[in-house]
């Protein structure tokens, strides 16, 4: 019997918006989910609140396997008679928002803890509330799970490292090359701290 396990779950949508560094005029996205975007949709599906705790997730290990890669675009939004920031008179203001177009991702989540990974995918097959890719306003193309999805055994590597194609998979890793603040902590306070994530490569074999 196996002492991890991992359960996979499809993100697809015609736009999707992954941001971290978003700072008030300008909405950014990654190319690939956050883990916090990726909590927040399991937050959806369980019914938890903004300013519920989050450690239950703190036991998730988390992949991500690039089976489409988006193309970034932008819009422009003009907001009128905004009140600048020291109560001064109105103002216009355009922000700018990117979002990822036509992409789609595997993403992995490792525990040790089966009962948690069952929950999650319970909920997320009947979500107490709205899924969405990142924004209310980009919804999912097609359920994250199938009903017959429930968590497999073994590692996020065992899952998430095959296919066919050049893909890009990102794995959460302590010694990890790259840092991203994006590990949710609270969202009601919006309380981040950084996680270490390596990226590995599916090659396409030749015939």
């Amino acid at each position: 019997m196996s002492d991890v396990w991992t359960l996979l779950l499809h993100l697809e949508g015609p736009m999707q918006s992954w941001g971290y560094r978003s700072r008030f005029d300008y909405r950014d996205t990654a190319l690939e989910p956050t883990r916090s975007g990726v909590i927040g949709l399991i937050c959806a599906a369980m019914g938890i609140a903004r300013d519920d705790p989050l450690s239950r997730f703190n036991s998730i290990r988390m992949g991500i396997r690039v089976d489409k890669e988006g193309k970034i675009e932008r819009d422009y939004h003009t907001a009128l008679d905004v009140v600048k920031a020291d109560g001064s008179e109105k103002d216009t203001v355009v922000s700018l928002r990117d979002y990822l177009a036509d992409a789609i991702f595997t993403v992995g989540l490792e525990s040790t803890d089966r009962s948690l990974l069952e929950q999650i995918a319970a909920d997320l097959k009947s979500p107490c509330w709205t899924l969405f890719l990142g924004r209310k306003a980009f919804p999912l193309t097609v359920p994250p799970l199938k009903p017959s999805d429930v968590p497999m055994e073994g590692k996020l590597e065992n899952h998430l490292l095959k296919g066919e194609g050049d893909k890009r998979v990102i794995l959460e890793d302590p010694s990890g090359e790259r840092t991203q603040h994006d590990w949710p902590l609270n969202f009601d306070k919006r309380n981040f701290m950084p996680r270490t994530t390596n990226t590995r490569f599916i090659k396409e074999i030749a015939p």
